[in-house]
């Protein structure tokens, strides 16, 4: 870049006079004189190039950091965080509250995805006109029980015009789908997720302009968007500043409908002619592939006939100056810092032009923003105006047509004002950057009447002069402004975004630190006590099955010994002995009291359940016990209500459906129901009772000599012998044999001849009678005694692999069903307790991973607060 030096003008009216690289001259005023030595010139001249050299490499400075800070912003908020994106709204006005400075307002705090969740905070803020610099949050504190007077309120700013004061500019996230506050009410149905998608997006467009902006620093050249609603005269106004009348060709009807930008012909080999771009981003001028050329007198055909084509590519004129001998030469040519001046369709022709003008603000310096002085800003131009505010907090406007308006002073107070909304560091630069002119008339000396048009003429000479200044001298404004305002503005969305966030990570580091503070001691405790609970479980169910198998066993025994004696094994209510009905109906005696013992049995059975029950009830309310004991307060205890009758139940086992299988209803299985002889006389019993009623020596003798018996003893050995052959059934053969060689040698003694006829006719008449005579008694003591020996060789099942004596298979039986019963207590029990554990586990990790990522993102956050820092001094902005 050459180096510059201001002009210093006469008048209204530049005078600017080029300088050369080698010897920058500026036009001196009276009282300096020629004679003063130009080497002052050239170092206040290398001096201004200097201060703009530094300003342009820290800015470009700033701009690298600022990259770096947004490129980690984007890797944070898709790896580590999802940042969310807050609103801020002013509080209601408080009576009283905690003690504040200025700067100082209250604010509530919402989120996009969830605006009904509200924090009270307060914004500390440096304001600036527009927008505040720098912004950070803190929790408000509570308000007191009682109003303090002598604590000053926090007190809130003024009300500003954009309701939006302290939301983003340069991050606001924007559907573009209808009114701004439509497209507000959209994003707050949204997804976290999507919304950090969106977000992530306005990133990655910040990023992608923060790489535009540093090429721009770095350019040497100056471009200058021309733009404002249609027909207000913005191809007018470009020719007063070419000195040129017929480049851009003017109507009553609205011409521009594509981008034309208008540079010096130096840059062409000094020919004039009109680049017509194929594609804007691959324009290169020494590749003719990526242009066509036609002549400048061309551009009036080629603007009228690009009103049916939408889609007409940019035009790029090269011009001369339209005197070479002018020594007050035009912007265009100024002979210091190359401008292009580019005419831009009017806002309000159609959306897609609108849209365009948008895009293309961005890739320019300076913007003169021409508005009709009848027609003020419309809507769409001030949208364009406070979007290109977020980077461009300078802008020069032309009211043109001002001398059309009667009332100029309401004309120039309404237009103001809307600047000062609108753009209010324009505002303030009100005298040098807002003209009102009539650029028709002046142009090269259009003016017709002499009051008003010399006043015109001096109101543009005015523009003309202010604008060279802007663009030419004020560099640092306008060149590297745009810049440094775009990264202030930049740089606040960072820090509110950090600062929102920084509450959010505190939150849900305060609420993690505070669930692992209630969870963890209950884990660890439960940790501890599982093995103790395994044993108590496992003993309750021990104990409970040992119990009842040895009380049931117990009772069995004893039943069975009852039923052996021809007793009832348990007095049962309704159940009794029938009477003996004579011998005619011994038979159905026998029956029926085989039935009633077999019922005894079965009703002793079902008291050994119901104890059973009683203690299957006790252990259960102790594995319950259990849980109270173990399981935390907050586990939802178990809805299962045990019901001891579901006990023994038919469908309780999957063998048999059976009742008998289960050790019920004895009498009415054949096995055991049916009556044989020996239940009414047990001849074998009785002579076992004879057996041991006599001497053992004389049942126990081996002799094989005859020994001379008494009568008596002869008698009662005939008649032993003679009941033993009758039972022979279940003696030995060995004991038969015995019996017959006895008999035949007692019978071969001819005294025992006389004697033994009679003698046994006796005994067996007796013995006959006195079988008869105890049948009443001797039948329920038989039937019992064989039911206890059946019963005692097998559980008198049909199933034959339960070979196992009654009372134990009654005891295995019984204390299956209440093992069945504990464990299924026990493993519901075992359930809660596991899935307590899980759920407390997963709530610990997932607590401890919140934990973490919140404090990293907290230490994050509090780090981009610093670099915001570094990055301000690096463009140094103070705050």
């Amino acid at each position: 870049m050459q180096p510059f030096h201001p002009p210093t003008p006469q008048s209204h009216r530049s005078s600017y006079i080029p300088s050369t690289p080698e010897s920058p001259t500026v036009e001196k005023e009276s009282h300096i004189g020629p004679t003063q030595d130009s080497r002052q010139a050239r170092e206040a001249a290398d001096g201004v190039v200097r201060d703009y050299e530094e300003k342009r490499d820290r800015l470009a400075k700033a701009i690298d950091s600022s990259l770096y800070l947004l490129s980690d912003l984007k890797n944070f908020n898709g790896e580590q965080w999802t940042v969310r994106y807050p609103h801020l709204k002013p509080s209601e006005p408080e009576s009283a509250g905690s003690s504040s400075r200025p700067g100082m307002s209250r604010r509530t705090l919402t989120f996009a995805d969830e605006p009904s969740q509200t924090t009270d905070v307060v914004l500390n803020s440096t304001p600036t006109i527009r927008r505040t610099l720098k912004r950070s949050l803190t929790i408000a504190p509570a308000p007191p029980c009682t109003p303090i007077t002598t604590i000053q309120p926090i007190i809130d700013e003024p009300k500003r015009t954009d309701e939006n004061e302290d939301d983003f500019s340069i991050l606001r996230l924007n559907l573009n789908m209808g009114a701004a506050k439509h497209a507000k009410g959209l994003i707050s149905h949204l997804e976290k997720a999507s919304i950090s998608a969106l977000l992530d997006n306005r990133i990655t467009a910040s990023l992608e302009h923060l790489s535009h902006l540093r090429k721009r620093v770095y350019d040497a050249q100056s471009r200058v968007l021309v733009t404002g609603d249609l027909n207000a005269g913005k191809s007018t106004l470009i020719n007063a500043l070419l000195r040129r009348d017929e480049v851009m060709p003017t109507d009553q009807q609205p011409l521009t409908t594509r981008f034309v930008e208008v540079v010096s012909a130096k840059e062409n080999e000094d020919k004039e002619e009109i680049h017509i771009l194929k594609e804007a981003d691959k324009y290169n001028p020494s590749d003719k592939s990526t242009y066509a050329t036609e002549d400048v007198s061309k551009l009036y055909e080629m603007l009228v006939d690009a009103e049916e084509d939408a889609s007409s590519p940019s035009l790029r004129v090269f011009l001369k100056e339209a005197d070479a001998n002018i020594t007050n030469p035009s912007i265009l040519h100024n002979g210091v810092v190359d401008i292009s001046l580019i005419d831009a369709p009017g806002l309000n022709r159609d959306s897609i032009k609108t849209t365009a003008n948008f895009a293309r603000q961005e890739e320019i310096d300076v913007v003169v923003f021409v508005v009709s002085a009848a027609n003020h800003f419309t809507l769409s131009a001030k949208e364009f105006i406070w979007q290109a505010g977020h980077e461009k907090a300078h802008l020069f406007i032309v009211v043109n047509r001002f001398d059309q308006i009667k009332d100029k002073a309401r004309c120039r107070r309404l237009v103001l004002e809307q600047i000062k909304q609108l753009s209010p560091k324009t505002y303030e630069d009100a005298a040098d950057l807002v003209h009102f002119v009539d650029s028709a008339k002046v142009a090269l000396g259009y003016g017709e009447t002499e009051p008003e048009g010399d006043e015109l003429d001096e109101a543009f000479s005015h523009l003309e002069h202010s604008l060279r200044s802007f663009v030419l001298v004020n560099r640092a404004k306008s060149k590297l402004g745009p810049a440094q305002n775009y990264i202030t503005h930049l740089l606040a969305d960072v820090e509110l975004l950090a600062a929102a966030n920084s509450l959010v990570a505190s939150k849900e580091r305060d609420s993690a630190r505070e669930e692992l503070a209630r969870v963890k001691p209950v884990l660890e405790k439960m940790k501890k006590g599982k093995e103790g609970l395994e044993e108590s479980l496992v003993g309750e169910e021990e104990t409970a099955t040992d119990k009842v198998s040895g009380r049931t066993k117990l009772a069995m025994e004893r039943g069975l010994d009852r039923v052996g004696r021809g007793e009832l094994a348990a007095p049962a209510p309704g159940l009794a002995l029938p009477s003996y009905p004579g011998l005619l109906g011994a038979w159905d005696y026998a029956a029926e009291v085989k039935r009633v013992l077999l019922a005894s049995l079965d009703f002793a059975v079902g008291l050994a359940e119901e104890d059973a029950r009683k203690l299957t009830t006790e252990g259960v309310d102790e594995v319950i016990k259990l849980g109270d004991a173990h399981l935390p307060a907050d586990v939802e205890r178990t809805n299962r209500k045990f019901n001891s009758k579901a006990m023994f139940s038919p469908r309780a086992t999957r063998r048999q459906s059976s009742v008998a299988s289960l050790g019920l209803g004895l009498a009415g299985q054949s096995q055991l129901g049916e009556v044989n002889v020996t239940d009414i006389f047990d001849l074998q019993h009785h002579f076992q009772l004879v057996r041991s009623a006599l001497p053992s020596t004389l049942s126990s003798s081996t002799s094989n000599e005859l020994v001379p018996f008494s009568t008596e003893v002869g008698a009662a050995s005939l008649a032993v012998g003679a009941f033993s052959m009758i039972s022979g059934k279940t003696l030995g053969l060995r004991a038969v044999v015995e019996g017959l060689v006895h008999f035949s040698d007692f019978v071969s003694n001819p005294a025992t001849r006389r004697w033994i006829g009679p003698v046994i006719g006796v005994f067996s008449i007796g013995a006959i009678g006195f079988v008869l005579y105890e049948l009443p008694r001797s039948i329920p003591k038989n039937v019992g005694r064989h039911i206890q020996e059946q019963l005692l060789i097998s559980s008198g099942q049909s199933d034959e692999s339960m070979n196992v004596p009654f009372p134990e298979y009654q005891s295995i039986r019984v204390s299956k069903e209440v093992r069945k019963v504990m464990r299924l207590a026990a493993w519901d029990l075992r359930e809660r307790f596991r899935s307590a554990v899980e759920a407390r586990s997963e709530v610990v990790k997932a607590s401890e991973e919140i934990e973490k990522k919140a404090t990293n993102a907290l230490n994050w956050f509090e780090n981009v607060e610093k670099k915001v820092e570094v990055i301000r001094e690096e463009v140094g902005i103070k705050v």
